[in-house]
């Protein structure tokens, strides 16, 4: 077993940046980047390894080789019909659209795709920066579809304060929307429907304004979904994510980092700050900002060295 890295897929939209090249020295070829898928197995975006004897083979083909699922993935995957996340770096140098997600049962019935919910991790952001979250409390379930029928969506959202360091919980058939200047470490489920509810009247690069999806929408939108904002700029190694689908927590290693694999499931990592290496089976790898890896659950114990701020995410 090797420890995995991953070649990014680049995506660009009309509200990408530079950030991805200049924050993370990301080898983006076009002017501006939107996202930079880093591990995916998703037909829209996927991700080949990087490294070793895995090299130039997609994370897909490993995922649907059952001789290796469980060695490289764990047993919580043994029986799911597709690798569980999709991870990415998304530099929002304008405001994205406000949208939503469905939910497992709606994707499943229309879509014939899993849901989506996702978390945020606030790499960078500008001074008095806000997110949307939500609808405004005193928006009932009932006064949905008259509110963006009717064009008043934007009086009635929900914005947020952040900084740097927060963590945002975005369950399915939550109304969300990143704003301009932030840099993000989105985790999410592996799912890539996403339902316009409104877009700033813009339009494209075609000069036509952006496909918006009102009437699915309307069907999944829901007021009662339990969004949440965790600090954890102070956090060294904290727990900030928990739910059916991923777990995620913040590392930070300052010296040295000791853990072991588990057989129950893969450890994805994102490196947000620092470098340094990680040893795992005898071999040693060299860790900068911006990498991404997969620890496979049959690796054993590895160690971290150097200074060190990361994501990890995993099933369980």
């Amino acid at each position: 077993m090797e420890i995995l890295f991953f070649e990014p897929v680049y995506k660009d939209y009309i509200w990408g940046g530079t950030r991805l090249k200049e924050y993370f020295y990301k080898n983006v070829e076009t002017p501006t980047a939107a996202e930079s898928w880093e591990i995916s197995t998703n037909e829209a975006g996927l991700s080949k390894i990087s490294n070793g004897s895995m090299n130039g083979r997609t994370l897909k083909e490993l995922f649907d080789n059952r001789d290796l699922r469980e060695k490289v993935f764990g047993t919580k995957t043994k029986e799911m019909e597709k690798f569980p996340l999709l991870i990415k770096y998304i530099d929002a140098n304008s405001n994205l659209s406000v949208q939503v997600h469905p939910n497992d049962e709606y994707a499943k019935i229309n879509e014939n795709d899993t849901g989506k919910t996702e978390m945020w991790y606030i790499i960078d952001c500008a001074q008095n920066a806000k997110i949307i979250c939500g609808m405004k409390e005193s928006v009932t379930q009932k006064e949905v579809s008259e509110i963006i029928r009717n064009g008043k969506i934007k009086e009635n959202l929900n914005y947020v304060n952040i900084q740097k360091g927060d963590a945002i919980y975005i369950p399915s058939g939550t109304i969300h929307a990143i704003l301009g200047d932030t840099l993000i470490c989105e985790i999410q489920q592996n799912s890539n429907l996403t339902y316009r509810v409104y877009d700033w009247d813009r339009v494209g690069s075609d000069g036509k304004p952006r496909e918006l999806h009102i009437e699915k929408a309307i069907d999944v939108i829901d007021v009662e979904t339990k969004p949440s904002v965790v600090h954890t700029i102070d956090e060294e190694n904290k727990k900030i994510v928990e739910n059916e689908f991923f777990k995620v927590e913040k590392v930070t290693v300052d010296g040295e980092y000791r853990d072991n694999s588990s057989k129950e499931t893969f450890y994805a990592m994102n490196i947000l700050e620092g470098s340094g290496k990680i040893e795992a089976d005898n071999k040693e790898y060299n860790l900068n900002k911006g990498d991404s890896i997969l620890i496979p659950a049959s690796i054993g114990e590895y160690v971290i060295r150097g200074k060190i701020q990361l994501l990890k995410s995993y099933v369980g």
